[in-house]
């Protein structure tokens, strides 16, 4: 289901009553959300996994290691979610924040890092490649502009 003009600083406590079905996809003008139930806390502009049953976590080394996670699609959260909580991750159009690592460079490919929802263009050992992610400004107190295009977990580059 796709729904027009969302909130997405709706956030839906663990023990309340979700606004939408997990899955439910959302739009604003030029961007495109999933609602979800986060496995785990994250922050505004940390990477997040969606696995199949829209569960979101931040996206690690560990968590994108092939046989756990390569081949999921991402989100980049817009809000901060605490764990069981449920709402909106960003997975398409430009995005004020991502979380990246120290002096990330705008437009390079970005991979995974050890550092949770954190991601960084280090290409480090055990890092995967995220595609349809990139950043359009320098890194700046681990933050960055960017642009998602339905970003996946991609392959040791």
């Amino acid at each position: 289901m796709y729904i027009q003009g969302i909130d997405t600083s709706l956030v839906v406590a663990s023990d309340g009553i979700p606004a939408f079905a997990v899955g439910t996809r959302g739009m604003q003008i030029g961007k495109e959300f999933v609602y979800v139930h986060a496995n785990g806390v994250a922050v505004v502009g940390d990477v997040m996994g969606i696995d199949e049953a829209y569960e979101a976590d931040q996206v690690t080394t560990t968590t994108s290691a092939p046989g756990t996670g390569a081949g999921l699609p991402l989100g980049v959260a817009v809000v901060a979610l605490a764990d069981n909580e449920w709402g909106w991750v960003q997975i398409y159009g430009v995005v004020a924040a991502i979380n990246v690592g120290t002096s990330a460079a705008a437009h390079t490919i970005l991979n995974t890092t050890a550092t949770v929802g954190r991601v960084d263009d280090d290409s480090t050992a055990g890092a995967e490649d995220i595609v349809g992610l990139t950043t359009t400004a320098a890194e700046s107190g681990n933050l960055a502009a960017g642009i998602l295009n339905y970003p996946i977990i991609g392959i040791t580059g």
